[in-house]
């Protein structure tokens, strides 16, 4: 490398950081031109369609396990018992957004649309326990407790109505007396062609 290379690389430096400064004290001299956001007081704006954190209304929840299933990571954990009227009922609902991977597929096959994205992205922690959220506030295990008392209550007011039924049936059957054996139908009486 000669003389001619050294100083072009000097001059070509000087030009460089000339144009960076050009840019740095454009925005530090124009205040029109902040960059810098306060962040714990101000926050951006959140952009439309942006996958935060998954939000469940376990209220909507229909306990169907779709989202379980598609979950490419296993992030969502739920239980569901059958109950009383048949229909599912939610012990617990757990989705571990440390695993997560803000995906949407979950809330893309959601039937009753109960679990959605949220705007939220702040939830640093010292342990990994911590970004396990529950929503379900009950103990499973309560849950599971209170539905089996409510179908083996509903499965005994069955059979009591059965009984009482048979027991009505069988009362009515020995009042009444019993009727006779309906036989063929007579033959309507024969009419004479005038001719």
């Amino acid at each position: 490398m000669g003389l001619k290379g050294y100083i072009h690389d000097i001059v070509e430096a000087v030009v460089t950081t000339a144009k960076g400064m050009r840019i740095t004290a454009r925005y530090g001299v124009d205040p029109k031109e902040e960059v810098t956001l306060q962040y714990p007081e101000e926050r951006w704006e959140i952009p439309q369609g942006y996958r935060g954190f998954l939000h469940n209304d376990i209220k909507a929840c229909t306990s169907c396990t779709m989202c379980v299933k598609v979950c490419p990571v296993d992030c969502i954990s739920l239980e569901a018992v059958r109950g009383a009227d048949k229909k599912m009922v939610l012990a617990s609902y757990d989705i571990d957004i440390g695993r997560c991977m803000y995906c949407g597929l979950c809330v893309e096959v959601c039937p009753p649309k109960s679990l959605k994205h949220t705007s939220g992205y702040e939830m640093a922690s010292v342990s990994r326990g911590e970004l396990v959220l529950h929503f379900v506030p009950e103990d499973a295990a309560e849950i599971k407790a209170r539905v089996a008392r409510q179908v083996a209550e509903a499965a005994a007011k069955a059979a009591e109505a059965a009984k009482a039924a048979e027991a009505a049936k069988a009362a009515e059957g020995s009042a009444e007396p019993p009727k006779p054996a309906a036989g063929p139908p007579e033959p309507p009486p024969a009419t004479e062609k005038k001719e």
